[in-house]
């Protein structure tokens, strides 16, 4: 595992105490399997945190589904339905507002979200390949178009990479990667089932790092609404 920002990976955080437990909120598109992760991530201890709200860019995704089932609140807010990027956004965090997230963690969100101010360094994506080196990141790379795009790049290594989102694609600073080999016989599916096995791995231990190591970043917040429900 290689790391860019918080503890030694070779000592990972292992005993999570209620006082560094951030509120996170989860931004989807699809099927939900990264929300799933975080919440067996949860569950098992890897990850110390509250998932108080779910936003999907996309209706009757599975996502939405797996929020249900785990009692989480959830809204839909479709990009199509805003101008422009700005009103999208301000439409994300008013729906998040109620629920005063500390963090909001991307889970295979497929819209640009633009980082405000106030938000800066408090947002974070995993994307499947290795960043910043990987061409197979940016506009349009997600899902297997990336493993496609590896593979024909001729690349011996990729991997899943945590990253802080800013407002490029892809292009905010990685937080800890961890690396797969890209094998002589791999095609996209292969390929893409080991990134994913990879990403289950790295992602939930490296929010927990990512929060403890930056918690001035994190302002004390109260919750206006305890248990709303998005609308």
């Amino acid at each position: 595992m290689e790391s860019g920002a918080g503890p030694d990976p070779e000592h990972p955080f292992s005993s999570p105490n209620a006082e560094d437990r951030p509120r996170i909120a989860v931004l989807l598109s699809g099927a939900g399997r990264t929300l799933a992760n975080i919440i067996r991530g949860i569950d098992e201890g890897a990850l110390a945190a509250e998932i108080v709200a779910v936003v999907s860019s996309k209706p009757g995704v599975g996502g939405l589904d797996i929020a249900a089932d785990a009692g989480i609140p959830a809204r839909t807010i479709e990009r199509r339905a805003f101008a422009d990027d700005d009103g999208f956004s301000d439409a994300v965090y008013a729906a998040l507002a109620p629920f005063a997230p500390d963090m909001i963690v991307m889970a295979g969100f497929l819209r640009k979200l633009l980082v405000r101010p106030d938000w800066d360094g408090r947002i974070v994506n995993i994307h499947p390949a290795l960043l910043p080196e990987s061409a197979a990141a940016g506009k349009g790379f997600y899902g297997e178009r990336v493993h496609v795009a590896v593979l024909a790049s001729g690349a011996t290594e990729t991997g899943a990479t945590v990253h802080i989102v800013d407002n490029q694609y892809d292009a905010g600073p990685a937080v800890e990667r961890l690396v797969v080999p890209v094998l002589p016989h791999d095609t996209p599916e292969s390929l893409a089932a080991r990134v994913f096995a990879a990403e289950c791995e790295l992602y939930p231990g490296a929010i927990q790092r990512y929060w403890s190591a930056n918690r001035h970043l994190f302002p004390m917040t109260d919750v206006s609404e305890p248990g709303a429900e998005c609308r």
